[in-house]
């Protein structure tokens, strides 16, 4: 029996340090954060126009055949468990894909979650969300036809606001998939926030969810990875705005769907998941 897992995420949200502990605490297992070499795009990972055509038009077969290669090698992994941590996966259509797996062992999907502001901010820090090249190669554009999560409103509070929309929709669509995905079709989905993955007692949680038993003393916690430099300076004016700008979503119905992944009526049939 092999298990297989993956991330729904934003990015800059621990999925590196995920993978290390994962690496570091489970026997027999193959982990990988991004598999991003130059030569990896379009055979390992999603390309520009995996993501692009998945958000645009669907799971069309050029989507399904990227997904069909990649998962039968992800399948004939020697090792019992065969992690990959990257945000880009879930974006370009994983999810829908998931059926060239889920014969072969067991799937687990981890929702991993970082504070908002800290998100953010650490989007400001690398000058991410800047130009088109940068929002369709890692993030999602709030122009595709498939979104879930309205985004002209926040747009509307520049770059903070783009930001945010974007967690908004990574979560309304971690939300849309579990839901469609836990019951019918047997996959577990996990839910982690950063910082209880920073704890002994968080690590060995997942882990007994993923079939390992070890006690908080047992386990290895790594130290922070990937971590920038500081570059961007976000005043306390700036801050005071951000930390608003998050607080209005909370209340609106609008965004409800990535706010509270529990009130899921306001998520829009657009993904198409397998069977």
């Amino acid at each position: 029996m092999k298990d297989f897992v993956f991330t729904m995420t934003t990015g800059r949200s621990g999925t590196s340090h995920l993978s290390r502990l994962l690496q570091d605490n489970l026997p027999d297992s193959t982990c990988h954060h991004e598999i991003i070499g130059w030569d990896r795009f379009g055979v390992d990972t999603p390309d520009l126009s995996h993501t692009t055509l998945f958000n645009s038009e669907g799971n069309v077969k050029k989507v399904q055949s990227f997904w069909r290669s990649k998962l039968r090698r992800v399948a004939q992994t020697a090792s019992r468990y065969y992690v990959e941590t990257s945000h880009l996966l879930m974006k370009a259509g994983l999810v829908e894909n998931l059926a060239w797996l889920k014969s072969e062992g067991q799937v687990h999907l981890i929702t991993l979650e970082r504070d908002p502001y800290a998100t953010i901010l650490s989007f400001r820090n690398r000058f991410d969300f800047l130009n088109k090249g940068n929002v369709w190669l890692w993030y999602l554009d709030p122009e595709y036809p498939r979104n879930l999560v309205p985004s002209r409103d926040l747009l509307a509070a520049g770059i903070n606001g783009f930001c945010l929309w974007y967690i908004l929709e990574i979560r309304a669509r971690a939300a849309y998939y579990e839901e469609r995905v836990a019951e019918p079709q047997g996959i577990v989905v996990h839910h982690f926030d950063l910082e209880e993955l920073r704890s002994a007692e968080g690590v060995s949680r997942l882990l007994r969810g993923l079939g390992v038993a070890k006690a908080p003393a047992e386990v290895s916690v790594p130290a922070p990875s990937n971590v920038t430099p500081l570059r961007v300076r976000i005043d306390r004016a700036e801050e005071l705005a951000i930390r608003r700008l998050i607080d209005s979503t909370q209340s609106d119905p609008r965004f409800a769907a990535g706010v509270d992944p529990w009130r899921r009526s306001a998520l829009r049939p657009r993904f198409a998941l397998p069977r």
